[in-house]
Formats: structure tokens, C-alpha cells, sequence
């Protein structure tokens, strides 16, 4: 770790997901964890000392005390949207917070516009979006090797605000404007939540249905349980398609040049270098820390670049969840409607879609304390 990093990098929860994701940037030469704020005491106590950050029990005294640079909410869905405009407003350079980004859209509004208007570029979600071979595909399919894009099937549940498959739809669509929906749900389209929990008796299940895009593609989403988790995304002269939404495994196909009019069946698969699987083996450094993965890395390594260079974030951002929680939402609403279609954007800016219970929450207050700990105490190999 550097002594007198470029960076100064600030975790805002050291639980479960948080050291690992702080870690990441820590191993940056250009960056170093300095501080760490946490409302739990055993969790401060210990990530602060892995760290040798110094500890505070809110984010408010950190802001105050500390100069900053990188910050990194960590934390249960609930607070998300707060600890990002705290942040925001505390003038570092760059956030990154974990999924699903928030609930409701007003909260996914003020996150996004308080990092735009400080010009703070927001990542969000260590997804497989963010993954360099997507990167590349999303270039690809807006570059014009598939043809014209015009339809994108998707299989999938579409849970957690759509931050799997609804984001890398909308990706894989050049991120367009979506013009239309019409939707369904697989169990109660009037329920606020993924499932039942706080009073809630009913979930809505599974999320699906149509997607008009202003540049003419269309997107059909499967709403039933499959075996599938998959996406297509089809050209005229082309297709690429993954069979995992949430892991590596991309192919690309395309038609002969000389082929007029080509269907699917003309279609034939070329190597575009794309990795077959995610390295799940990761182990452990030299310094005893769990490795963050290839997906960290590369969230890390974009957000340097935008620092040091300017630019856009590449790595799915912060907007785009947003995007993607206002189509989960319209698909539901379209349903409660009966089934009929609706306009986006939603005027209605108090709808709300709460993901799964251990998202909302505190994972240790659901999980118990042991479990949580040991979980925890995984991160890094002491001593």
C-alpha cells in the first residue's frame, strides 16, 4: 500500500461484500484505504485493522475529518441512496456502490443527479456487465458488425431491479431511450416486493413482457421459470448471444457477406476472443486477502482511467441501474394496469420495487452473527 497515495479511498461498511471491494482498489498503485466508517463496532473494529484505516461509526464524522477521494458505499440496499448523496455532497471524485442501486426511482434520481452535477462519475454493481468482453459486445452490436440490432430475447427473472438482465438489454440496445413497455408478472403485480417480507404477504415473482427502444429495437422477456438464463441479440447480419446473463461465455455469429438476406440458420459462429467462463478459483495474495476477481479489477482499473485520463465510465454505472429499476417498474406497473402499454418515462416518480429481503437488510441481522462472521473472516487470512 502506498503511504502517500494519489487516491484516497473510503469503504462505508465494512461487512460481508465491503473488503473485498475495498481491497480491489487498495492494491492499486495509485490508491490506499484510509479510512473506514461502520455502524457495527465488530465489523469497524476489524476491517479498519486489516486496512490500518482509521475507523468511525458514521460517515458524517469520516466526511468531516477526512479528504477523499474514492468512496465506496458497501452497505444494504436501505441506506444506499443516502450514503451516495453524502458522499456526493462531500465532494470526492468518484463512487462506487453495490446493487440493486436503490427502490424507488425518486431515490435513484437524487443518487444520480447529485453525482451529475458535481461531475462524479458513479459506478455501480460488480455485475458480468462491467466485464471487458461485454464492453466489447456492446460495441460490436452498436458498431454495425451484427447489421442493424433490431430484437433482443431475453430468459431470465429480471429480480433485484433488473440489474442483470434489463441492464445489459439496455446496453446491448446502445442504451436508447425506452419508448414503450408492456408487461408481466409471474405472482402479485400490485406488491411492492421481490418477496414477502415487512408486512408484505404477496411478492411479484418474476418480471417480463415487451420493449419498444427509440431506435427501433424491440426486447422480449421471458416471464416463466426456465432452465435459461439467456440472452440474444440479433442483427441482420448477425447475432451475439450468451447463455449465462450473469457469467461469461459469449459468441458471436455471423452471416456470410455475400449472403442476401440472411436468417439465423446462416449464421456461423467466429471467434471474437471472448473468455469461455469467470475465474472463480480465485484464492488468496500474498498479503492474505481473499482475490477480488477479474470483474473488481476491471471496475477499478476503469474508474482510474476516467480519473486520470476523463471520459465516461465504460463499467455499468450508476444511471444505468437507474434505467434499469425504471423498466422493472414500468413492466410491473404495465400489468397492474392490465396489461396494457405504458410510456416511459414514468411520471410517477414514488414507485417502488424492493429487491429480496437479504438485499434490503442487514445481512447479520437476517443470517445471525455467527454465520455473518464467518463469512466475514474469509475476506482475509489473519496472521
Amino acid at each position: 500500500m502506498s503511504k502517500d497515495p494519489k487516491y484516497r479511498v473510503a469503504l462505508i461498511g465494512g461487512g460481508r461484500a465491503g473488503p473485498s471491494r475495498a481491497h480491489a482498489f487498495d492494491v492499486h498503485p495509485l490508491c490506499s484505504v484510509v479510512a473506514v466508517a461502520d455502524t457495527d463496532p465488530e465489523n469497524l473494529e476489524l476491517t479498519s485493522r486489516r486496512f490500518g484505516a482509521a475507523a468511525y461509526s458514521t460517515w458524517d464524522e469520516m466526511f468531516a475529518n477526512e479528504r477523499l477521494d474514492i468512496v465506496l458505499p458497501i452497505l444494504p440496499v436501505r441506506p444506499n441512496a443516502d450514503a451516495v448523496v453524502a458522499a456526493a455532497e462531500a465532494g470526492v471524485k468518484a463512487i462506487f456502490c453495490e446493487k440493486p442501486l436503490t427502490a424507488s426511482l425518486v431515490d435513484a434520481d437524487r443518487m444520480v443527479a447529485a453525482c451529475a452535477s458535481a461531475g462524479i462519475p458513479l459506478g455501480a454493481g460488480v455485475m458480468v456487465s462491467s466485464h471487458p468482453d461485454y464492453r466489447r459486445a456492446y460495441g460490436l452490436a452498436s458498431g454495425g458488425t451484427l447489421g442493424r440490432v433490431h430484437r433482443i430475447n431475453l430468459f431470465g427473472s429480471n429480480n433485484q431491479g433488473g440489474c442483470h438482465g434489463l441492464n445489459l438489454t439496455r446496453k446491448f440496445a446502445a442504451r436508447a431511450a425506452v419508448e414503450q413497455v408492456i408487461g408481466r408478472v409471474s405472482e402479485d403485480p400490485h406488491s411492492d416486493h421481490e418477496h414477502p417480507y415487512d408486512g408484505a404477504s404477496t411478492g411479484f415473482g418474476n418480471v417480463g413482457g415487451w420493449v419498444r427502444f427509440a431506435n427501433g429495437v424491440e426486447a422480449f422477456l421471458g416471464v416463466e421459470e426456465t432452465s435459461l438464463s439467456c440472452i440474444e441479440v440479433i442483427g441482420t447480419r448477425g447475432m451475439i448471444l450468451n447463455r449465462n446473463n450473469t457469467g461469461l461465455g459469449l459468441q458471436l455469429r455471423l452471416a456470410p457477406e455475400e449472403q442476401e438476406r440472411p436468417g439465423l440458420a446462416d449464421m456461423e459462429r467466429v471467434e471474437a476472443g471472448f473468455e469461455k467462463e469467470l475465474n472463480t478459483d480465485r484464492g488468496y495474495d500474498e498479503h492474505g486477502w481473499i482475490d477480488p476477481g477479474d470483474v473488481m479489477r476491471a471496475i477499478v482499473d476503469d474508474f482510474i482511467r476516467v480519473l486520470e485520463e476523463g471520459g465516461e465510465l465504460e463499467i455499468t454505472t450508476g444511471d444505468d441501474l437507474r434505467h434499469a429499476l425504471e423498466i422493472a417498474i414500468a413492466l410491473r406497473e404495465s400489468h397492474r394496469r392490465g396489461q396494457v402499454p405504458v410510456t416511459l418515462p414514468l411520471e410517477d416518480r414514488s414507485l417502488t420495487m424492493y429487491p429480496q429481503q437479504t438485499r434490503w437488510h442487514y445481512k447479520k441481522t437476517i443470517m445471525g452473527r455467527e454465520a455473518y462472521m464467518a463469512q466475514l473472516a474469509q475476506q482475509k487470512r489473519e496472521g
